[in-house]
């Protein structure tokens, strides 16, 4: 405040007297032990409007204009200088501020300023041995770092993108099936429209229960693939060797099939969808099983009516 106040009454100081530069840093350097605790317990500091309605300009004229309110009271009149002073003063403190919210907003999307000392030094070296940093920090947003057993300290890097894999995998799986068991219970054309059933029972009723050596191997393709991400026990160390380990340089979720352009090429975009993506996916893993849970307990579909 004190290198504010000082501005402040350089501009006003040249403006009356024509003083130059010189004569009011000496003025300023005399009376800056005076001035200083009085200007401060003052409401010298430019005061920030609330009003959502006014644009950035308006409330800059406001804020402008409630400062020179409070320098008359010290005796400073009005003068272009000290207009100028104030405005200048009040873009940088509001420049400060919003790269003070972005920073904290950045922080809080990674969801990493939730995290203990003691974890971030377990999970740092767990991230040191992996590539795809950023897609396994992903998922820790408003609810903030939980894993009270450990999951994703106690373990290697490898390890850690196979259990993001899976959530990722068991995320997408069960929003399909979310989305397929409301679609399925209301409109069901298909068959005839016979297929009148619960959904954990529909599959069985047609005709596509006799071809479960086709589902399963349709199933079993894209599993075949995703196989040669993971390390092989075999060409590891017998004594330390570890089962079901990634290769550390795999992307958890990434099936290279893409084509709608959908994956944003921003990292902060990247994060934030992949964010959207695990809590979606772990929403539908707790509806889907609350969902078979009640049709299994009332033999009855849920949402047919």
């Amino acid at each position: 405040m004190c290198s504010v106040a000082l501005l402040i009454l350089h501009a006003a100081f040249v403006a009356q007297t024509g003083a130059n530069t010189d004569s009011v840093d000496r003025l300023a350097d005399t009376l800056i032990d005076k001035l200083t605790s009085k200007l401060l317990g003052s409401q010298l500091s430019i005061p920030r409007m609330s009003n959502a309605f006014l644009s950035p300009y308006s409330a800059s004229v406001t804020r402008v204009q409630g400062a020179q309110n409070n320098l008359r009271s010290f005796g400073i009149g009005s003068n272009p200088l000290e207009s100028l002073a104030l405005t200048a003063i009040d873009a940088n403190n509001r420049g400060n501020r919003d790269l003070s919210v972005r920073a904290q907003q950045a922080k809080m999307a990674s969801g990493w300023s939730t995290v203990d000392d003691v974890t971030k030094e377990k999970l740092g070296k767990v991230l040191d041995q992996v590539k795809a940093k950023e897609s396994l920090l992903a998922g820790i947003t408003r609810l903030g770092y939980f894993d009270p057993l450990g999951f994703s300290t106690d373990i290697s890097g490898g390890k850690l993108l196979f259990y993001r894999e899976v959530e990722l995998k068991h995320g997408r799986v069960a929003m399909l099936a979310s989305l397929g068991m409301v679609v399925g219970e209301v409109y069901h054309p298909l068959f005839g429209g016979d297929i009148d059933a619960p959904a954990i029972f529909a599959f069985q009723q047609t005709p596509l229960q006799t071809f479960w050596p086709a589902v399963v191997a349709a199933i079993a393709i894209p599993e075949i693939f995703s196989v040669f991400s993971f390390e092989n026990p075999a060409k590891q160390n017998p004594l330390t060797a570890e089962y079901w380990k990634m290769k550390d340089d795999h992307e958890p979720g990434d099936l290279g099939f893409d084509p709608l352009g959908l994956k944003p090429k921003d990292p902060k975009e990247l994060l934030a969808m992949q964010n959207k993506e695990l809590n979606n996916g772990r929403l539908a893993m707790i509806a889907a099983a609350g969902m078979v849970a009640q049709e299994l307990a009332t033999g009855s579909t849920l949402f047919s009516g």
